[in-house]
């Protein structure tokens, strides 16, 4: 792709580290000039001078992030953050056009919240959805909007292949790109969870929220007693938009001894984290369509240390469940039963071998390279 500039729209918020937002713009602003609009970070004027850091712009790894200030109160209401994101999306078409002129645009964008109406705005340029998860599962406002977006978007890219399936049941030039995560993090081989030699440790990294299957864990950590369950990550209550139950299920798992909580490390810390454990888990709600379509990154995070993996019945794994490279357990009894299999018989080398080699198909300059191999 020649250079051409970009404006990316996303709703994470800067500091929550997602990956998907910061490394593609990483690997986007190397060659092509690069502006960020960070909607999820949108606050009310007054409160900007009460906060600790507070910012407007910021250069992030070469791109350039615009944070919406707005002048009404009550950012807390749809219609007040739309009016002010339409008033700053206005702006960065105007400012492109005219500093570009002739030139062709890119808008790029991954989550549908807010975007149908700012996509009008952008409609001159070529629109890149690059969809990173099911949104028709996260909720009917959601599911709204994906469909939309996947209606109006030049371009969309779906980052495994269940997704892709879904998503071609409405639209068939939907391609498949890789799933993206931060394999130059993973070389490191100290760790930060210190647990005595004796103490076997599983272990979940990810943000604890509605996503997690509660009862499934509780069971779980009953039956083995004596196997360690470390917790990494913040607790993100009402990830769905609506109230939930994380605080009280997180704190009644909690009560039990074996289990302990790390409220949250540095991005850059979690392949040492990870070294620190035995087996990493993803006990996701299986019902739930937002996870049964999902890929979870930490799928590749626990491949690159080389950890054995027990998860609930995620479709995009069945793929390495069929290569003998991480465990289905579909039942709770299941899930103890695989990891005292594990605690039993360990891993062999052989597996991490192949788990490294398959988490390298995912770099992130794999995926944005396939995407611009597609538009350019």
């Amino acid at each position: 792709m020649k250079k051409v500039p970009v404006i990316f729209l996303f709703n994470s918020p800067i500091a929550s580290g997602c990956d998907y937002v910061t490394q593609t713009m990483r690997l986007v602003a190397k060659k092509h000039p690069s502006l960020g609009l960070a909607l999820g970070d949108i606050i009310f004027l007054p409160k900007l001078f009460t906060e600790r850091e507070p910012w407007v712009v910021r250069s992030l790894r070469g791109a350039i992030i615009i944070r919406p200030i707005s002048v009404l109160p009550g950012v807390r209401f749809r219609w007040v953050r739309m009016a002010t994101y339409i008033v700053y999306a206005l702006f960065l078409s105007l400012f492109m056009g005219l500093r570009y002129f002739g030139s062709k645009r890119v808008v790029w964008f991954f989550e549908p919240f807010h975007l149908p109406p700012l996509l009008r705005i952008f409609q001159s340029y070529v629109s890149i959805y690059d969809c990173v998860d099911y949104y028709p599962g996260f909720s009917e406002a959601a599911e709204r909007e994906h469909v939309m977006l996947m209606r109006r978007a030049t371009y969309v890219f779906a980052n495994s292949l269940p997704l892709l399936d879904q998503l071609k049941k409405m639209r068939k030039d939907v391609r498949a790109v890789p799933l993206g995560f931060s394999d130059r993090l993973f070389t490191t081989s100290s760790s930060t969870v210190e647990q005595s030699k004796n103490i076997f440790t599983v272990g979940f990294v990810g943000s604890i929220s509605d996503r997690i299957d509660f009862p499934l864990l509780q069971h779980v950590v009953a039956a083995l007693p004596r196997v360690c369950f470390v917790f990494v990550g913040a607790k993100e209550v009402g990830v769905f938009g609506r109230k939930d139950n994380v605080e009280r299920s997180f704190d009644l798992l909690l009560k039990h001894k074996n289990v302990r909580w790390i409220n949250g490390v540095a991005k850059e810390r979690v392949p040492s984290v990870l070294q620190g454990i035995d087996i990493g888990i993803i006990p996701y709600r299986e019902h739930k369509l937002f996870n049964r379509y999902s890929f979870p990154m930490k799928t590749l995070e626990y491949f690159s240390v080389g950890r054995p993996v027990v998860a609930t019945d995620i479709v995009a794994l069945r793929q390495y469940e069929a290569l003998g490279l991480l465990t289905i357990a579909r039942t709770p009894d299941a899930f103890v039963q695989a990891i005292r299999s594990l605690y039993a018989t360990g891993w062999d080398p052989s597996h991490q071998k192949r788990q490294r080699q398959h988490a390298k198909k995912h770099t992130w300059a794999k995926k944005i390279n396939a995407i611009v191999s597609v538009i350019q």
